[in-house]
């Protein structure tokens, strides 16, 4: 079994996933060759935990092959019974008149809720050297005072969400390296310095996302974070990652160990008042075997 599906069956198995349409869908694209991601994602919130989050993507080199997989997969997702994804915006956005040659990696996620209408497609995009599009983004993006500021790098990661009743919308992710985290020039302009004091050592990678009403998501990528996670002292995340950790010595066993990772997204409001309720714990795999 590929590394990304055995991945994907721990998944569904350790946090109860019950198979549907949508993730043999999810299952039937994870199984092929060209496919080199897989992240998996578990929402906490203080009175449960919501697994029915994946994503797989593709590297640079399967990047134009990769990009018609990811519309296929939208096509398919929008053909159901009971299911209005808008492609709209990415029509505009990616399928007229895209740069290829700029694409890092993409790739397409399937949030399910019990909700339907909640549910939605997100599909992600590192685009490189592409101001062009980094306007675009921007310009429909909702605002965010000195939203330029955060761009420091010339690599730009957004996304585009498609709800399955037709809502739309895009989210950017810019990012800081342990470097830029270590100038305190540009962690006081932007205003981050509460928010990291205190672990800062403990990052080796920081995104930012923003939700509709401007508030700041801190998505931390720990040097260690069996320990990170321990300095957080939730319990709710100490226990699903206990579990997350299973499959990370699974992995880790087999003849050619593959690239693993796991990363937490924290409101910026509840780290600074030491209050974390709602956390999304992600973890994901590289691997073309």
């Amino acid at each position: 079994m590929r590394p990304l599906l055995r991945m994907y069956e721990f998944h569904k198995k350790e946090f109860g996933i019950h198979n549907n349409a949508f993730f043999r869908l999810v299952e039937e694209f994870l199984s092929r060759q060209l496919c080199s991601l897989l992240e998996c994602s578990i929402k906490i919130f203080p009175d449960g935990i919501h697994p029915k989050r994946v994503r797989f993507g593709y590297e640079q080199e399967g990047i134009q092959e990769g990009l018609h997989e990811i519309f296929h997969f939208v096509e398919r997702i929008a053909a159901y019974k009971n299911v209005a994804l808008n492609g709209s915006l990415l029509g505009r956005i990616v399928v007229a008149g895209l740069d290829v040659s700029k694409v890092v990696a993409a790739g397409v996620g399937l949030d399910y809720t019990e909700r339907m209408n909640d549910s939605k497609v997100k599909c992600y995009f590192m685009v490189r050297d592409y101001p062009e599009k980094v306007d675009q983004i921007l310009s429909i993006h909702p605002p965010v005072d000195h939203i330029r500021d955060y761009l420091i790098h010339d690599v730009f990661m957004f996304g585009i969400d498609m709800y399955f009743d037709g809502r739309t919308g895009v989210e950017i992710y810019p990012f800081f390296d342990r470097k830029d985290l270590r100038d305190l020039e540009l962690i006081d302009k932007l205003r981050l310095r509460k928010a990291i004091d205190g672990l800062i050592e403990e990052y080796n990678l920081l995104h930012i996302s923003f939700d509709r009403g401007g508030k700041r998501i801190l998505h931390v990528h720990p040097i260690h974070p069996t320990r990170f996670i321990h300095l957080l002292g939730n319990r709710q995340l100490s226990l699903v990652y206990s579990s997350v950790q299973i499959i990370t010595y699974l992995l880790s066993r087999s003849p050619k160990p593959d690239s693993f990772s796991v990363n937490l997204a924290l409101a910026e409001n509840e780290i600074a008042s030491g209050n974390l309720r709602n956390i999304n714990l992600q973890y994901a795999i590289t691997s073309r075997a």
